[in-house]
């Protein structure tokens, strides 16, 4: 969390940036434009700042390690410097389980394109999330593996039924619907609505709300990883109402705490409370959670973590962390 331009997304950037030029060339060279970035050149990566022309990309957690590149100015590929310490080729990060979702997802249109079997069953949805609507049409039978996701006690929970739940809190009443054509290569999104015991027409996804459309790949996203799987979501809340960022929060920590490694940038507060509730609930438990707060003095980009207690509260409340709502009552007043 923080300001724009404060680094947050530097830090998945830094990570899909590793995984494009693993898939790529093995890491022996950064990889600047490819699957998952288009970032122009080795000009556009170094900081203006930069007391070496190199380019360094770290990871500190249980085994800390790191790679260096050199600096090519003009290049969109930067080799790799040894180092004994290096990031490992087995990490999740360059596995199958691996998924990534960026800020730029799906929008309503009459139809979408459809995966290949393999990236298919490789649960590949894009980056927007498109693939997405196929794999909810094919696996929507398949039963939930991260049984911390399901919302009410229901016997055999599967991922449509949990996906027409989940989308149900967030944008109340709505149920999803896709229709896949093998043939022409294409999806259709329709939505439906409950009223009472009955369902209404379907309707086309772009004569219903923009945001319902670009939040499904999210949902089906979370539903389907399990434990073990590395997901990167990218402000998973755009046009989506408050009460449904609540929910949308709830079932980000509840996918964490079966195991589903999140990491997860967002300028919502009430995703942040989504997952506030969640500990206090006991659906997640405290130390498995964790905040990162960017901010810049006058000189450099830094970094506060407030934890979480298992009421759900947080340690520290820095300057600037969610704080406009009390600024703009303290106005009012």
């Amino acid at each position: 969390m923080g300001l724009n331009g404060m680094g947050k997304s530097s830090v998945l950037q830094s990570l899909l940036l590793l995984r494009q030029s693993y898939q790529v060339n093995q890491l022996s060279g950064l990889k600047i434009n490819g699957k998952y970035l288009e970032l122009g050149n080795g000009s556009d990566l170094l900081a203006e700042q930069a007391e070496e022309e190199i380019i360094e990309i770290a990871v500190e957690g249980d085994e800390n390690a790191r790679t260096r590149f050199s600096y090519s100015p003009d290049s969109d590929l930067l080799k790799n410097q040894f180092y004994p310490d290096g990031i490992s080729n087995q990490s999740v990060l360059f596995g199958e389980h691996f998924f990534y979702l960026s800020a730029y997802r799906i929008e309503p249109r009459d139809l979408y394109h459809i995966a290949e079997e393999g990236e298919l069953r490789r649960k590949e949805f894009g980056n927007t999330g498109e693939y997405a609507l196929h794999y909810l049409n094919v696996y929507g039978k398949q039963p939930i593996v991260n049984e911390t996701v399901v919302f009410n006690s229901v016997e055999k929970p599967d991922l449509e039924q949990q996906t027409e739940q989940w989308m149900s809190l967030i944008a109340p009443g709505i149920l999803p619907q896709v229709f896949v054509n093998p043939g022409l290569r294409t999806a259709e999104l329709k939505f439906s609505f409950r009223q009472g015991k009955e369902k209404t027409n379907t309707y086309k996804s772009v004569n219903v709300g923009f945001g319902i459309t670009y939040v499904l790949p999210v949902v089906i996203s979370l539903l389907s990883a399990g434990p073990g799987d590395l997901l990167l979501l990218e402000n998973p809340e755009a046009h989506i109402h408050p009460a449904g960022q609540r929910w949308l929060g709830e079932l980000i920590a509840r996918a964490s705490a079966g195991g589903v490694q999140i990491l997860l940038e967002t300028h919502s507060d009430h995703v942040l409370n989504g997952i506030r509730l969640a500990v206090k609930k006991k659906y997640l438990d405290c130390g498995k959670a964790g905040v990162f707060f960017f901010y810049k003095d006058e000189y450099k980009h830094k970094v506060i973590c407030p934890a979480f207690d298992p009421e759900g509260n947080l340690d520290v409340w820095p300057e600037g962390f969610l704080d406009e709502w009390d600024r703009a009552l303290l106005e009012l007043l």
